[in-house]
């Protein structure tokens, strides 16, 4: 009997990517069930009939799919797990982007306020998760976790969770590989990233293109870039900050470096990145829709990505077959960044071999940004534990711990906001 693999937001758009990336891995999951649980009993079925259809079209029809309303019954007997959920939808990003903004910090899903107030709201959800994973799932069944904000949730698992097998996941290397592959004209499958940090500020140090050091030769094309010459804002901030630094930063990094010109730009749009993205929406889910009833589906990946889902499916099968495998992880730290504290989540290279994990230590981080870091990190283990325990105190004192929140009495009008805005996710915080 095959393998049961349980994606907790089943009804999501990006589960195309996942079904596509199951079915290119279809050898590690013969047999398996794919069980897609969400609360919205339309999307779910939706994504249940598109991928069944994606399935059986590219030879993947012996992965059965199942789809189901109950957290519970979905995790029964299950082997992995991946949580991939966004509580309270986009319209909860949006008020997360547009609350930010309001009070003159940048707004970002992740970074800053709303990551703090996404936190709120999902680490609680994902811890209860393990805890049912412990009485349901199969004995040896592992939490792949990409619900956002990686960092806090993991932080949350680490030190409250049960003990269950975890992981947490982010694809954000995969852009910054694809990145380093276009540059130099090579396949981002064949890139190999050194890199350390934490959630979303990494700091890749070394790059390998099929096994071949190739650090000193990207390092000169970083330095003689035409900045004008390049796509995006995104990338050019990379490059200017790479040049500073003499790592390739997360692109994420340019919220705290250039901070005033990205929150005049985002007050000057008037939209949120989830308002951008709820506009998208129909379309995409129409082609859904349409894309259901065919034999060979095609539906639009404006909201999915097939590297979004691989990373997720590889992950899985190299557990699955007991393989090798290396991947970037989030986990505790055992040394593997030498000036991060011990048992803080670092995003750091590591082989799973065997059923096991061994993070490869990565040194030390550039020393321009090692304490932005570790003040990162900071706020993220308070915002686990202020998120768990609905501590209103606890909570002020994470976000105002922030980087990008500057002032207490910001950070107070912040948090009130948030609590108020989201009352109805947020039961814990509701009598304290």
């Amino acid at each position: 009997m095959g393998a049961r693999v349980v994606v907790i937001g089943g009804g999501s758009a990006y589960m195309p990517g996942i079904a596509f990336a199951l079915a290119h891995a279809r050898e590690a999951f013969a047999d398996a069930t794919l069980v897609l649980q969400d609360l919205d009993a339309e999307a779910v079925e939706l994504q249940g009939r598109l991928s069944a259809g994606i399935l059986r079209s590219r030879g993947a029809g012996d992965i059965a799919v199942e789809v189901q309303g109950e957290r519970d019954r979905a995790l029964e007997g299950a082997d992995l797990v991946l949580s991939a959920f966004r509580p309270g939808g986009l319209a909860a990003r949006a008020l997360d982007e547009r609350i930010a903004v309001d009070h003159g910090v940048i707004g970002q899903e992740t970074a800053g306020p709303g990551g703090f107030a996404m936190a709120l709201r999902s680490v609680p959800l994902v811890v209860e998760i393990a805890e049912e994973m412990q009485g349901v799932a199969s004995r040896d069944a592992v939490l792949l976790n990409y619900t956002n904000p990686v960092q806090i949730v993991s932080e949350a698992m680490q030190r409250f969770g049960p003990p269950v097998r975890f992981l947490g996941l982010c694809d954000q290397t995969a852009g910054e590989e694809g990145f380093i592959a276009r540059l130099l004209g090579v396949a981002a499958a064949d890139v190999e990233l050194d890199t350390c940090g934490t959630n979303h500020m990494t700091f890749t140090r070394a790059v390998r293109v099929d096994g071949r050091d190739v650090t000193d030769q990207l390092w000169s094309l970083l330095d003689t870039l035409d900045l004008e010459g390049l796509d995006t804002d995104e990338d050019r901030c990379v490059v200017r900050l790479f040049r500073m630094l003499r790592h390739i930063p997360s692109e994420y990094m340019r919220y705290f470096f250039f901070h005033d010109g990205v929150l005049a730009h985002q007050r000057a749009s008037g939209r949120t990145r989830a308002d951008e993205v709820m506009a998208l929406l129909p379309a995409v889910l129409e082609s859904y829709r349409r894309e259901s009833e065919m034999e060979f589906p095609r539906p639009s990946m404006a909201r999915a990505s097939e590297e979004h889902g691989d990373f997720a499916v590889q992950i899985g099968a190299t557990l699955l077959r007991a393989g090798t495998g290396r991947f970037i992880l989030n986990l505790p730290n055992e040394g593997q960044i030498e000036d991060l504290p011990l048992g803080t989540i670092v995003e750091t290279p590591a082989l799973i071999r065997a059923g096991a994990v061994e993070a490869i230590p990565q040194g030390a981080l550039p020393p321009e940004v090692s304490g932005l870091v570790r003040q990162v990190a900071v706020h993220a283990a308070l915002t686990a534990e202020a998120a768990l325990a609905g501590d209103r105190t606890l909570a002020w004192k994470a976000l105002a711990m922030h980087p990008l929140v500057r002032d207490l009495d910001q950070a107070r009008s912040l948090l009130d906001a948030y609590l108020t805005a989201h009352a109805a996710h947020l039961p814990r915080f509701a009598h304290r």
